[in-house]
């Protein structure tokens, strides 16, 4: 765990709520300190969070004094900020607020202050939160691996292979179509003068993001694969030539590799 990366309490939140703080001890690295705003003050890689937590009833009888007070100093807070909202937010019902007030003040602090509200029914969905919240900002960025059908230039044979086929049915399927069946040549074999019902049969166990294959994207390759090449006629070139967007030639294969991709 890098320096820095954390879960600051605040002392008087501390002091009140020992459990929670032993609780998050646990599981993640604690301080507890004064903060000048918020109960929790969650520190990562990826920023930092500043949380104010309110049980039900501390909630309501905070509405018209020192919440609006806190919600000031939360607000000002360069970085993220949420508002927990603890219990079951039924209770007020037995309170004096009406329920149209208290919904109209949820909906001004959401919308007007643009402070979230997380809503949790108790102390263990909370400290559930602040713990998945910590390791959320701890995660470190990863590099977003780009399709290749920018450039066919400068690749290595496992690469071209990629390229090639993701012309067909998009980057990710390609992938798992490459690491199944090993090579380009096995996989175009397998869509070669078969049955499409057989090639789905083959494909049921390839996955693409914990899915299977799209039929119509398997139906797409099979007929790529399988339909005879001809020269086309004068008149199918101008009337592609006429086309708008069209003017890159054999030269813009860019979006060839979108094809099957949005069906996952």
């Amino acid at each position: 765990m890098t320096e820095g990366q954390m879960i600051v309490v605040d002392a008087n939140e501390a002091s009140e709520n020992s459990k929670m703080v032993e609780a998050l001890k646990k599981v993640v690295e604690v301080a507890v300190k004064p903060l000048d705003a918020g109960d929790y003050l969650i520190l990562g890689y990826r920023g930092k969070v500043l949380v104010e937590r309110k049980r039900i009833f501390d909630f309501l009888n905070s509405l018209k004094g020192r919440l609006w007070d806190q919600l000031t100093v939360l607000k000002s807070f360069e970085g993220e900020k949420l508002l927990i909202l603890e219990g079951y937010l039924g209770l007020y019902r037995k309170s004096k607020w009406s329920e149209t007030a208290v919904l109209g003040l949820i909906d001004r602090i959401v919308l007007e202050w643009g402070i979230p509200i997380i809503p949790t029914p108790d102390v263990k969905a909370t400290l559930t939160y602040l713990v998945w919240k910590h390791k959320r900002l701890g995660e470190e960025e990863v590099l977003r691996e780009y399709p290749l059908r920018v450039s066919g230039r400068g690749m290595t044979p496992q690469e071209q292979a990629l390229y090639t086929l993701e012309g067909l049915c998009g980057h990710k399927t390609a992938k798992a179509l490459l690491a199944q069946f090993k090579t380009l040549g096995n996989v175009i074999a397998l869509f070669h003068n078969r049955p499409i019902l057989e090639v789905e049969k083959a494909l049921r166990d390839v996955k693409v993001g914990g899915r299977r294959i799209p039929s119509t994207t398997i139906k797409k390759m099979h007929v790529a694969v399988n339909t005879v090449y001809t020269e086309p006629k004068q008149a199918d070139v101008e009337g592609v030539d006429a086309e708008p967007g069209r003017e890159g030639g054999e030269g813009d294969s860019s979006g060839q590799g979108a094809q099957g991709e949005e069906e996952l």
